[in-house]
């Protein structure tokens, strides 16, 4: 009498993975304009990174990102001196989480972010990325610039990467926060 075949436990062990395996979870962005962001924003900080933590989710199954900004000024509402966001992904350890579009951030760097709420919980990044502007000085130091962050192609539709795109073109920082601040307020 012969024991089962290797091929055929194999194959069930597969199956049973697959059929009683962890839920998939898929991330999906929508294209945002700087209005859409703007209007839909409980808060548009603009500061300077001065921590980021990573840690296992309160569910322990994801890992996620808490970042906190010294705040130099609010573009629309206000949360205080300093402002703690979270972040889907991150690197803990040995683990690393990714998730396609989630923004990342490093201590130092100055950013403008369009922040979301629900209820009780910790703001978020609206958009992922696309809620992310850097900020970074002109390299002959003349002024502060804004660097819109990459756009996502929408689902189905591929978007070609041209050089010099002018919808990628730092802008004046004073200008843009002129702009970021009339689109929230809801003009066009």
């Amino acid at each position: 009498m012969h024991g089962p075949n290797p091929r055929s436990v194999f194959a069930a062990a597969i199956v049973a993975a697959i059929l009683v395996g962890p839920a998939v979870h898929a991330t999906v962005v929508l294209p945002a304009d700087l209005g859409d962001l703007s209007r839909d924003a409980i808060a548009i900080a603009r500061g300077q990174v001065v921590d980021v933590e990573v840690r296992w989710a309160d569910d322990r199954h994801s890992i996620v990102t808490d970042v906190t900004l010294a705040v130099e000024s609010y573009l629309k509402g206000g949360l205080g001196p300093t402002v703690q966001f979270r972040v889907p992904g991150g690197e803990l350890g040995r683990l690393r989480s990714i998730v396609v579009g989630a923004p990342e951030f490093a201590i130092e760097e100055r950013v403008v972010v369009f922040l979301g709420a629900r209820g009780p919980m910790v703001p978020y990044v609206l958009g992922l990325s696309q809620g992310v502007f850097r900020v970074s000085r002109a390299a002959d130091n003349s002024g502060w610039f804004v660097t819109p962050p990459a756009l996502l192609p929408s689902a189905g539709r591929t978007v070609a990467v041209v050089r010099g795109d002018v919808n990628r073109r730092p802008m004046a920082l004073a200008d843009f926060e002129r702009t970021v601040r009339a689109l929230a307020a809801g003009a066009r």
